[in-house]
């Protein structure tokens, strides 16, 4: 009985209003995100079956070819769209079509496949994202089995019209096709898959969002932790009434907690750098490297600056929210659910790069996504290396000016007598203490609680 009683009083204290509201705010993101990624996949798997193809070779035999790939003997319907290809320039080609992928069936292919050859031919892909669903599935390995079964298909009956298969001939429809793959970034060019790529890129591509979401944690949880303690333990009372003025106490705590998240930054970045370096190692890693040089998917010095610019004001975004939300804390525990809401912001686009490319999801859900302040971090990495500058300024534009209002709001707070009486549900207060007091007239510190 002893045991009831203790353990409906513990449930009390931990299952509060504010922990529910976190707990439906998490299912409300995850929801959201898995939404997102299940219309991503369902996007990708539409796209799988539309192949967009170029005959150079203009023969009887590939016009067979493209029948049978319309309609595969496995059963269903692709949609097999024809295009012209007028240069050997493949980025100015896409973009003149309008295409992110383009399978080119060169002159010369039937004489090949005819002559007992393994014919060639080339997939072409515009890379526009590093996300492992944005290359995962690029369109390369269904168009190449499409392609490979087609051929067999028009091959078989051809043969088997003229008479008995030779060995020469069987050995052929064991793999009759070869695949060249071509990636294009912005207007660059290289001979390599852009899964490939992807998976050079991978290490670096999957240390830098880590890096950002464990800096935006650890520094809230830092800042928020110093408030909320100072606050009960009543010692920021003392600090606050000592002479010196509140805007020095409020930029000190900001700064201080800034410098270390910089310097832990530095050091995961230099860290992140040797690991991805000794993994890059053996095989045909140079000439990985070569194309990935070649596509200009490479950082320079400035452009470190730059990613480092972005996510140091991101993390003054989170040190200004943190510093309100400790002020809230009315208890250690309180202080501890507070944080969630940060780990949501920041964990629901952490997942969205790493997984998609948010600028290929619909209109109002990506605005959704733009809107959340941390989103632009994550993606700067990518945005710069793909060139998307207006999407990186714009992003940056959007933080500093979130960042002035969220600095405003807790200057408000620290140099508010409400300071000393605001909470976050539980115990009572004189009216006037919400939030709207802090832009209204100030009143005298409220103690008659203590």
């Amino acid at each position: 009985m002893k045991f009831m009683s203790l353990f409906k009083k513990e449930l009390r204290e931990m299952l509060t209003p504010q922990t529910l509201v976190v707990l439906v705010m998490i299912y409300f993101g995850m929801f959201m995100l898995g939404n997102i990624m299940g219309k991503q996949i369902d996007k990708i798997v539409e796209e799988s079956s539309e192949i967009v193809l170029c005959d150079q070779d203009d023969t009887e035999f590939t016009k067979k070819m493209i029948e049978a790939m319309k309609k595969p003997a496995t059963g269903g319907t692709n949609d097999v769209k024809l295009v012209s290809i007028e240069s050997d320039d493949y980025p100015g080609e896409l973009e003149r079509l309008g295409e992110k992928n383009i399978v080119l069936i060169p002159k010369g292919f039937t004489e090949q496949v005819e002559s007992g050859k393994t014919a060639e031919y080339t997939y072409i892909s515009r890379m526009t994202s590093l996300s492992t669903l944005g290359n995962v599935s690029s369109g390369s390995e269904n168009a190449k089995a499409l392609i490979n079964a087609s051929v067999i298909s028009t091959l078989y009956g051809k043969k088997l019209s003229e008479g008995k298969l030779t060995l020469e001939e069987i050995s052929q429809l064991n793999k009759p096709v070869d695949l060249k793959e071509v990636t294009v970034v912005q207007d660059k060019s290289s001979d390599v898959g852009a899964s490939t790529v992807a998976q050079m890129k991978t290490m670096e591509n999957m240390f830098m969002p880590i890096i950002v979401f464990l800096l935006i944690m650890y520094s809230s949880q830092m800042v928020l932790n110093a408030v909320s303690t100072e606050k009960i333990d009543k010692t920021l009372e003392t600090l606050l009434s000592a002479p010196v003025s509140r805007l020095s106490v409020l930029t000190s705590k900001m700064l201080a907690a800034g410098v270390v998240a910089a310097l832990y930054a530095v050091v995961m970045m230099f860290g992140m750098q040797n690991v991805v370096s000794k993994m890059q190692t053996g095989g045909d890693t140079a000439a990985y490297k070569d194309a990935i040089e070649q596509l200009g998917l490479t950082l320079s010095g400035a452009q470190y600056i730059l990613i480092g610019l972005q996510m140091f004001v991101s993390i003054l975004i989170a040190l200004s929210i943190s510093l309100v939300l400790g002020v809230l804390a009315k208890d250690a525990k309180s202080g501890q659910s507070l944080l969630l809401p940060i780990q949501l912001l920041s964990m629901v686009p952490y997942m969205l790069s790493m997984f998609m490319d948010v600028k290929t999801l619909s209109p109002v859900i990506r605005y959704i996504i733009y809107a959340i302040p941390f989103t632009h971090t994550f993606m700067a990495n990518e945005n710069i290396m793909f060139g998307n500058t207006t999407l990186y300024w714009g992003g940056l534009a959007y933080q500093l000016a979130l960042l002035a209002i969220c600095m405003t709001f807790a200057i408000r707070v620290f140099t508010s007598d409400k300071i000393f009486t605001m909470t976050l549900g539980g115990g009572k207060k004189k009216s006037g203490g919400g939030f709207a007091a802090l832009f209204g007239k100030k009143s005298a510190p409220d103690h008659s609680d203590e």
